[in-house]
């Protein structure tokens, strides 16, 4: 659980901050100082491997604690099922129907 859960909040915190750009742009900016803080190379290597830590971990949890596999695979389901409907399917259907940015931004 413990591999599981450390995973889990690695995720929660590094893609939350990445999917949140495309919500507010208090977020977008703050990637864009941190480019020009530390370079656009060297912030997507760290993200990489931050990514890369929290799948390992996750599925070391899974490993390591095959019992509880169900509630493991709704947690991961619930969080990106909400990111998925609420973040990037209303990002789609801007682009599909080219619905003006409220906003004034072009990322979306």
């Amino acid at each position: 659980m413990t591999a599981f859960a450390i995973g889990y909040l690695i995720m929660f915190f590094n893609e939350g901050f990445v999917i949140m750009r495309h919500v507010h742009p208090w977020f977008k900016r703050k990637r864009e100082q941190l480019h020009k803080r530390f370079g656009e190379n060297k912030v997507k290597r760290i993200h990489g491997l931050t990514d890369w830590t929290w799948i390992g971990l996750i599925a070391l949890g899974f490993y390591m604690d095959m019992d509880n596999w169900k509630l493991y695979s709704l947690l991961l389901a619930v969080y990106w099922g909400t990111v998925a409907i609420g973040v990037y399917l209303p990002m789609a259907y801007k682009r599909w129907f080219q619905m003006p940015n409220i906003n004034g931004r072009d990322d979306l």
